[in-house]
Parts: C-alpha cells; sequence; structure tokens
C-alpha cells in the first residue's frame, strides 16, 4: 500500500509510507550534556546580577517561583526551550549568551554593580530638564576626576 501526498506539498515534506519496508530503528541520542546544567545556572545568575534584578524580581517576571529560579542557578534544575526561550526574553539576552555560544554583554563590560543599575534607572524616569541637568552634573564631575 503506497500513501500518496498532493503535488501542493514541497519535496522536502513528501513521504512515501509502505507497509512493506523494514522498519529502522533510530539512534538513540546521545545523553551526554555538552552545556551542564551548572554552567548554564552560573551563566543565568550572571546576567541577572548584572541587570541588578534578584531572585525573586525575575520569578515574578516569569510567573514561577524563587525557589525555581535559585534551582536553576545552582544546577540542580534544567531548563526546557520554552522555558530557555522565555528566561532569555525576561533578561534581554540571546540564548545564545545563557548557553555560553554568544560573548554576554555582562562580559563586555555591562554594569555590575546593582546599586548603580538601580540608580541610572530611577534617573531615566526623571523628566527630561532634571534628567539633563543631573548628566550635566555627573559629566563635569567625572571630567574633574580625568575619568571621562
Amino acid at each position: 500500500m503506497v500513501l500518496r501526498v498532493k503535488n501542493e506539498i514541497p519535496d522536502r515534506f513528501r513521504f512515501r509510507l509502505d507497509t512493506a519496508a523494514k522498519r529502522e530503528t533510530v539512534a538513540t541520542p546521545s545523553k551526554i550534556n555538552v552545556i551542564s546544567k551548572k554552567d548554564i545556572g552560573q551563566k543565568v545568575r550572571a546576567i541577572r546580577n548584572a541587570r541588578g534584578m534578584n531572585q525573586a524580581r525575575l520569578a515574578k517576571i516569569l510567573g514561577t517561583h524563587q525557589t525555581g529560579i535559585s534551582q536553576i542557578e545552582v544546577g540542580r534544575r534544567g531548563l526546557t526551550l520554552q522555558q530557555l526561550v522565555k528566561l532569555a526574553k525576561a533578561l534581554r539576552v540571546s540564548v545564545d549568551e545563557i548557553l555560553g555560544q554568544a560573548q554576554s554583554q555582562t562580559e563586555e563590560g555591562l554594569v555590575r554593580d546593582r546599586h548603580l543599575v538601580r540608580r541610572m534607572q530611577l534617573i531615566a524616569k526623571l523628566p527630561s530638564p532634571e534628567r539633563k541637568a543631573l548628566l550635566k552634573t555627573i559629566d563635569a564631575f567625572l571630567k574633574s576626576s580625568n575619568v571621562a
């Protein structure tokens, strides 16, 4: 018996079912983890800290519990693909950065001090004239300190 597929389906999706054909077994994928849960957890913690975010806040964004985030960060719990994508969106990074395949912005000099990040977030909420005045003051201070 042959099952025919209509011609409007692209060739790469066409298949033929032949009941007389021998059943082939599919090789079992390797159980070797390319990236360990612990490595992913460490990466998540580093990115979360760089964002000035605590576990409770991240858990709230993800709609889960703080203990779940903790278990991920210490490597006791893994992530499904859907959870990984959701986590990447919550942390505003790519999945590659969490998996360690791309250099993370946290490693490229992103602010790691959560108190400084919090202050920058508050400055961003100021009305434009006040924000500009504060930034001028900061610029003048940095220039006089020979940092800028």
